[in-house]
Parts: structure tokens; C-alpha cells; sequence
């Protein structure tokens, strides 16, 4: 039994038609790592269900079977050290490296995630296309646009994607530097065809994402994620968190969170509450209230890092009650001085209380 046939699914895939676009859709590090990404599982399903996509997935250390001429190849990307991981895959493939070696015969390597919409640009030179901003738009708005061209050649299709909204092409652009080592100075498109600007798309909706897929094979082991909320409200200097993702998202207690919970609930006893600052939501205590109903005595929950200053007797209470152990504050300075610089906006005082 392979670990694809341990998991339990919180959909149904679609049955791919005769003429669906073969996708090869990664993650590249291996598979407890990356069937843990919430971002992900989200894209995969979301492919998975449209009839005209026959998506297999590929890790570094296990894949589905992969079709023998992939039309599109994608990477969720996660994390800066993964780059390498990238590189590997592609070259296993196959596939050149670099986009300007690649022709007809070769897939169109796209790619999304958070290290791709901060800064595309030291990747530049590997992908074909670029997706910046919330995928949960944007993967269907790629593959409807990609469909329409379809027969097209290499340059087509590039150009007709560049179209889309939130999808950069970074070959149909020309980068110069104020020195070799230096900053950008500007990024042009190589002509008047091609948008001047291309906007990060941001999902707007209040129904917020959870997970597709639960197994024991995952690094948090059988755990169902929720997300409560996108971004934060405290605006941290350093914290790609906020500024990447904004605004700050809620999601909805009674048609998103509860529902979510409970589809996750008929799978597996372990919930996860997912977020930059999830004890910020406007509800928060009414989620604590109802996890805290004797129905979920046998449920575990975990939640993400949370603010320090929200910390209160009635979450560690209902937290250690749910089988939480532990939890995790960001302080990140033990002087108030650098707090205050770095728009922390805490002091000693509140961290000893939570504490």
C-alpha cells in the first residue's frame, strides 16, 4: 500500500475526459512535508476536480505515475530552501533549467506560493510562468486561459497568459540593474502588447481555506486544518505574514470555521487552527466556546502562533483541555526598545502575564 492509498479525501476527484491537460503538480521536498501544506492541498484539489485536468503529483521522494508528455508542470513553493529542491525536479524531468532552452516539446513550468509572490525575480530565469497572490481565483483563471490556447506554439501561449490577471511571464520582460550587484532599477515588458503591471490577485471571500486531505503519513500526523485567518492586523516590520497577504481576512464562524470543523471531524479527532494571529479574530472566543462543548471531549487542537498579549486563562484552560501542551508566543526581543522599532507592539510586562 502506497501512502496515496492511506489517505482520506474531503472531496471527490473528478474523472478526468479524454482530452484533459496532463499536469504534473509538485511540492518540492518530500511527501510529509509537503501533503502538509494547507496551500497545497488547495490547488491539488482544485485541479483534481476539474474534468479537464488529469493532475499527478510529484515529491522528492515519492510521485503518482506522471504522464509521459506533461503539457503544464507546477511547484507550490513554501520556502527559500526548497529552491535547490526545484532545480532537481525540473533536471529529473528532463526538462532544461532554464526557460530560454525550452521548446514546444517542453511543459510550461509554472509556479505560486509565498516565495514566489514576495520576490519572483531570483527565480526568474527557471519558470515560465509565475502566479502572484491567492490561488484560490487565480489556478482557475490560469487553466481557463491556458485552455484557449492550447494548440498554440511556445511564445502564444506565453503571451496569451500574460493576459491574465495576477499571472507574470517574467521572459516577456526586460530587467535592468543599477549595477551588477546592485538593485533593480526597472522591469519593462519587451513591448506595448504586454501589461506594464502585473497585479497580485487577493482572494476576498470570508469562507477561508481547510483541508482536502487528512493522513497519518502528514508531518503534523492526521490533522485537519483550518484556516481562521489570512495576514494580521499588527503590521510587524519583519513579518512577510502581514504585509504579503493583506488585508486581514476572517473567516466566517458559522459558514466557514464550524462547517469546515465538522467535515473534519468525520475523518479524524485532530483539528488544527491555522493563521498568523488566530486569536485576533473577532470570534475567537465563540470558536472556543463551541470547541469546548462536551461533544469534543476526545478532540485534540492545536492553533498557530499566537499574539502575547491575547493569551488568557480561558484558552490554556480549553487548549490543554483539547490535548494542547504547549503553545507559541513570538516575542522575538527581550528588549522593549527593539519591539518598538520593529513595530512590536508588546511590552515586558504583557509577556511575563501571558507567560
Amino acid at each position: 500500500m502506497t501512502v496515496f492509498n492511506q489517505e482520506r479525501l474531503l472531496f471527490t476527484p473528478t474523472t478526468p475526459n479524454s482530452d484533459s491537460i496532463p499536469i504534473i503538480f509538485a511540492f518540492p521536498n518530500e511527501y510529509s512535508v509537503g501533503i502538509t501544506s494547507l496551500g497545497y492541498q488547495i490547488v491539488w484539489a482544485t485541479l483534481a476536480l476539474r474534468s479537464d485536468v488529469n493532475v499527478s503529483r510529484l515529491f522528492t521522494d515519492i510521485q503518482e505515475t506522471l504522464p509521459r508528455s506533461p503539457e503544464l508542470l507546477g511547484f507550490s513553493f513554501s520556502w527559500e530552501l526548497d529552491y535547490n529542491n526545484i532545480l532537481n525536479l525540473i533536471e529529473s524531468l528532463d526538462i532544461p533549467l532554464h526557460t530560454n532552452e525550452r521548446d514546444d516539446h517542453h511543459p510550461l513550468v509554472f509556479g505560486g506560493g509565498p516565495v514566489l509572490t514576495a520576490n519572483p525575480e531570483p527565480f526568474a530565469a527557471f519558470f515560465d510562468v509565475i502566479l502572484l497572490g491567492d490561488g484560490e481565483n487565480l489556478i482557475d483563471d490560469y487553466i481557463n486561459g491556458y485552455q484557449k490556447i492550447r494548440k498554440g506554439d511556445r511564445q502564444t501561449k506565453l503571451r496569451q497568459l500574460a493576459k491574465i490577471p495576477g499571472v507574470y511571464v517574467p521572459s516577456l520582460y526586460e530587467v535592468t540593474y543599477h549595477s551588477l550587484d546592485g538593485a533593480i532599477k526597472s522591469i519593462e515588458p519587451i513591448d506595448n502588447n504586454i501589461p506594464a503591471v502585473v497585479k497580485k490577485q487577493t482572494y476576498r471571500g470570508n469562507i477561508l481555506s481547510a483541508s482536502t486531505v487528512v493522513t497519518e503519513k502528514a508531518a503534523w500526523e492526521n490533522i485537519f486544518m483550518v484556516e481562521v485567518v489570512r495576514s494580521c492586523p499588527e503590521m510587524c516590520r519583519f513579518c512577510l505574514a502581514s504585509y504579503l497577504t493583506l488585508p486581514f481576512r476572517k473567516a466566517s464562524l458559522e459558514t466557514s470555521l464550524i462547517p469546515a470543523i465538522e467535515k473534519g471531524l468525520t475523518v479524524t479527532n485532530r483539528i488544527g487552527l491555522l493563521g498568523a494571529s488566530v486569536t485576533q479574530h473577532p470570534e475567537f472566543e465563540s470558536l472556543l466556546d463551541y470547541l469546548a462543548k462536551p461533544k469534543y471531549d476526545d478532540v485534540r487542537v492545536s492553533i498557530a502562533s499566537v499574539r502575547t498579549n491575547t493569551v488568557t486563562e480561558k484558552l490554556a484552560q480549553i487548549l490543554a483541555n483539547r490535548g494542547t501542551r504547549s503553545i507559541t508566543i513570538a516575542v522575538e526581543s527581550g528588549s522593549d526598545k527593539l519591539r518598538q522599532i520593529i513595530n512590536k507592539k508588546l511590552t515586558n510586562e504583557e509577556i511575563i502575564q501571558a507567560a
